[in-house]
């Protein structure tokens, strides 16, 4: 992708631009550093008109689930800028895309609430954002903001939309009559909640055009959604907005009661005193249920800027003769923790990845063998024992350890340490005995002593000291643990194929010269390792990307 300005350029004063980080129809988004250092979003409108109208309504709009706009600014050349807050995280479309079944529904309670309250605050200040969708929502640190203000529009304003704006999965049915109120981010927010619970969209197709029609005339299926949400979303959904919820407010309420309603029971006798203790939670102790009483909380839920705790035990009604139901706890699920994995997965997946990186080497060395035109298979069979050897060395010398481990010594001990079998391996392969015998009889082969030091060519140094070193450097210099771990940036890079050709370059001293070797000097080993390893490792996305910046651009 490139942009217009380069790294360090200072397009506006007191601004210093660092990188790129998105582009769309109305401009690009640059991540940039104060003359104070503080970190800040540039954005460079590419349709001024458009979008500015949109921004000035929320230029001094404050709240903690909306992302700020601080000022607009114009440069030297006339162009604008907005200068906007910087967010460290990602969009919830990243998110959605990830659980294609849909969220834990304690997060999409969480999280629709902080929506609501975002959009319940636009509406406040007369401003209808007309453009809510995932991919202009963003999470950060567990919360979430809403951004991207191009479209947002004025409430008061008389003036009809002659044309539909906005994207159209999340587009109401009255938008092609040119109308805007909030009932269309109301709409909107729906669509939202059914994609986050489903991981689909109510509605698709494969042109723009059959999207909006279905907006217009289907019902959406809400067989799928979980228990209690089918109501919810039918309303917010009715292709007449005053049947919709009368607000955010409103419809945040009913998200959040449907999700405390469907929270598992707990069922105790009902003749007996009740004593519960939670740990981390607190002890509570409940007294025999008087007969035929109910006891309900009607009071309403407050869509404020704090975030509130929520409660220890939800009310309970003890009809006479009856058992007694106490719903359990709802813990905050600003995190979902993940189990571990057990040491028969861990067993599965260390088996399946020495099992399939021959296959991968074989499927390397085919085509290789091709192209090279090696006439001797045999020259090609130890290329492919040397380069397994590798490949099961880089996948056994990672021991479970993290992309972001700490780089210290032992892991490359560890890999050197393996080097060696690997070293002893090429040195017999290419036709040389290891020795056996006692240092008081001392074998030699092709006239080279092993326990003299020394060689009838006139070499000071072993031949098989020569492929020790040089296994050992390759494999102890490099952190060829990052190729197997988990947790790694990306499934495949070509990085760690520049690296093993790198180190086997800078150690191909220690090749002896004029030996026979294993394919040209283990550099192709090396490369071809480092590709089967990535291949066959699994690897798993991270959740929260932290060190990904936030990319704020529009659609």
């Amino acid at each position: 992708m490139r942009f217009t300005y380069r790294s360090g350029q200072r397009v506006l004063d007191g601004f210093t631009l660092k990188r790129g980080v998105g582009k769309g129809g109305f401009g690009e988004v640059y991540f940039a550093l104060s003359d104070s250092g503080k970190e800040v979003a540039l954005k460079l409108l590419a349709e001024r008109e458009v979008e500015m109208r949109g921004v000035l309504n929320c230029l001094n709009l404050k709240h903690p689930n909306l992302v700020h706009v601080y000022d607009v600014r114009e440069d030297e050349n006339g162009d604008t800028w907005i200068v906007m807050e910087y967010v460290l995280g990602e969009s919830l479309a990243q998110v959605v895309q990830r659980h294609r079944t849909g969220l834990p529904e304690n997060l999409v309670r969480e999280w629709f609430g902080a929506l609501a309250r975002a959009v319940a605050y636009l509406h406040d200040q007369g401003v209808v954002h007309r453009d809510l969708k995932p991919a202009n929502i963003f999470i950060e640190n567990g919360g979430l903001k809403v951004g991207d203000y191009g479209l947002c529009k004025s409430m008061s304003s008389g003036q009809k939309q002659t044309q539909r704006v906005g994207t159209v999965h999340y587009m109401a049915p009255e938008i092609g009559s040119g109308k805007y109120d909030k009932g269309i981010d109301i709409y909107a927010c729906g669509v939202m909640l059914f994609e986050m619970l489903t991981g689909k969209l109510p509605y698709d197709g494969e042109t723009d055009n059959e999207i909006f029609v279905k907006h217009l005339t289907a019902v959406p299926d809400v067989a799928g959604l979980p228990r209690g949400f089918g109501p919810i979303v039918l309303r917010a959904l009715d292709k007449n907005p005053l049947k919709r919820y009368a607000s955010m407010t409103e419809f945040a309420r009913a998200v959040d009661a449907t999700a405390l309603a469907v929270a598992s029971p707990v069922v105790l006798p009902v003749n007996l005193p009740m004593s519960m203790s939670t740990s981390g939670i607190g002890t509570s102790t409940l007294p025999p249920a008087p007969p035929a009483t109910a006891v309900r909380d009607e009071s309403p839920i407050i869509l404020d800027d704090a975030p509130k705790a929520a409660p220890l035990a939800a009310p309970i009604m003890v009809p006479s003769g009856q058992p007694r139901t106490l719903p359990l706890p709802l813990a905050r699920p600003t995190a979902i923790p993940v189990a571990a994995f057990a040491w028969r997965d861990r067993l599965s997946e260390l088996t399946g990845s020495l099992a399939a990186a021959p296959l991968l080497v074989l499927l390397l060395l085919v085509p290789y063998g091709l192209f090279a035109q090696v006439a001797d298979p045999l020259a090609l069979g130890k290329v492919f024992l040397v380069t397994t050897a590798l490949a099961w060395t880089m996948i056994l010398g990672s021991a479970g350890r993290s992309f972001r481990s700490a780089d210290t010594w032992w892991p490359r001990l560890r890999f050197a340490g393996l080097g060696l079998v690997v070293g002893l391996l090429a040195f017999w392969l290419d036709g040389w005995l290891v020795p056996t015998a006692s240092v008081g009889n001392p074998v030699t082969s092709r006239g080279v002593t092993f326990f003299g030091l020394a060689s009838v060519d006139g070499e000071s140094v072993p031949l098989a000291a020569k492929y020790l070193l040089y296994f050992a450097g390759v494999l102890g210099l490099g952190r060829w643990w990052r190729l197997s771990s988990r947790d790694r940036k990306e499934r495949f890079s070509l990085v760690p194929l520049f690296a093993a050709g790198f180190w086997g370059y800078i150690l191909s001293f220690l090749w002896p010269t004029g030996m026979p070797h294993v394919g040209e000097g283990a550099v192709l080993p090396l490369v071809f390792a480092a590709i089967a390893v990535q291949a066959v490792s699994p690897w798993i996305p991270a959740v929260n990307t932290a060190s990904k910046k936030l990319r704020l651009h529009a659609a």
